[in-house]
């Protein structure tokens, strides 16, 4: 699938400071918000013949605060509204830890001749200066 401009989540991103939104334009160019990029999975996928009632939706995204402060743009939440029960994959930097067990157990769990949709979303911080790689943190 292909990226949007970045322009629309720069414009609508008012609460960042200038300088992270320049960092974001420069290190990561083809950035979009939450519900677009759900939008458009989801597109594809409905193409596919993949519904809610044939597809189980597994997440392997860092568990981390910052990734969930946003209803509206929380991806896994986005994706879970989506498709109804998700599976959780994830640990740190988005790696599914579950082991083999974990496997097992979530594909268990996908309906017969059904469809697996996993997200795997790691993710980096951007601070108010712009820098990749940091991030404040309240307190």
């Amino acid at each position: 699938m292909g990226c949007q401009s970045s322009n629309t989540l720069h414009q609508s991103a008012s609460p960042h400071s200038k300088e992270a939104l320049k960092s974001l334009a420069a290190h990561f160019p083809t950035a979009m918000k939450g519900h677009d990029i759900e939008a458009r999975v989801f597109k594809q996928l409905h193409k596919l013949g993949f519904t809610d009632e044939n597809t189980l939706f597994a997440e392997a995204t860092c568990p981390d605060e910052v990734n969930h402060d946003d209803p509206k743009e929380d991806i896994t939440a986005l994706f879970q509204r989506r498709w109804g029960e998700v599976f959780p994959l994830g640990g740190l930097a988005g790696l599914p830890f579950t082991g083999k067990t974990g496997w097992a157990a979530f594909s268990s769990h996908c309906p017969k001749d059904g469809n697996i949709t996993i997200l795997f979303a790691p993710h980096v911080g951007l601070d108010r200066e712009g820098r990749v790689g940091k991030i404040y943190r309240d307190g």
